[in-house]
């Protein structure tokens, strides 16, 4: 895989150019050079991609094949089952209150780690199924979490963790309906992911309906909250779990 081809794909498959790219972006041309290659010097650039895009600054980083800063990863670790009961209860409820929830979500101070969170850099060669697991751990879903979530969103499965670990390594097909569930999960266009990922679409996919767009919202909101923050809210909006 090769970041510059990646966007130059995402571009045509919106209709974009580079020099569009560059204007939204405020970057020149070797900046943006720099970027594409990867060079240490073009990292900084790819804060002013992302919102230019219309993506988050971490998944630019795992696209690019490098690791995430610190500052931006995750700073709790990942939450237990008390997860899925919050998405669970998110997607039962009415539009307004979910948007209640995502408010609640976001006002919530990140966590003080009692020690500093030590992630090891999984071990996937760099492909189209490492960088969708490696977007999910940035969003701090582990393959279990990961598993529940593809369920809870796209209907999909319920698969097991193990599954999630081999998309990682590349030995699992990423077909149109699990990109799309993915995409999903990631809150990507699936058009934007498979653009992104060289994989053809055999049709085109119906839009992501509100709950299951606010809910996507959600798990990249609540990815610094520790598991006490998420009991807290699962006790404001829904059954205690």
């Amino acid at each position: 895989m090769n970041f510059a081809a990646m966007m130059a794909r995402l571009l045509k498959s919106r209709g974009q150019n580079v020099d569009s790219l560059m204007r939204a972006a405020e970057v020149d041309q070797s900046e943006l050079e720099a970027a594409f290659k990867g060079e240490v010097s073009g990292q900084s650039v790819l804060g002013r991609l992302a919102p230019a895009l219309g993506v988050h600054t971490t998944d630019l980083y795992i696209l690019a094949g490098l690791d995430v800063p610190s500052d931006l990863a995750p700073c709790a670790p990942p939450a237990d089952s008390i997860l899925d009961h919050v998405v669970r209860t998110a997607l039962r409820l009415p539009f307004v209150r979910r948007e209640q929830l995502l408010g609640v979500a976001r006002s919530m101070p990140r966590p003080d780690p009692v020690a500093p969170i030590v992630r090891e850099r999984d071990p996937f060669p760099y492909g189209p199924g490492a960088v969708i697991v490696r977007m999910l751990r940035v969003r701090n879903l582990n393959n279990l979490n990961s598993a529940k979530m593809l369920y809870r969103l796209a209907g999909i499965g319920p698969l097991s963790a193990a599954t999630i670990q081999v998309v990682g390594y590349g030995r699992k097909e990423l077909t149109p309906e699990l990109l799309s569930g993915f995409a999903a999960v990631l809150s990507f266009r699936v058009e934007d992911l498979a653009a992104l990922l060289d994989i053809e679409l055999m049709q085109a996919s119906p839009p992501v309906d509100t709950a299951t767009r606010q809910v996507a919202e959600l798990i990249w909101d609540m990815r610094h909250l520790s598991s006490d923050q998420l009991r807290a809210i699962q006790e404001e909006f829904g059954v205690a779990a």
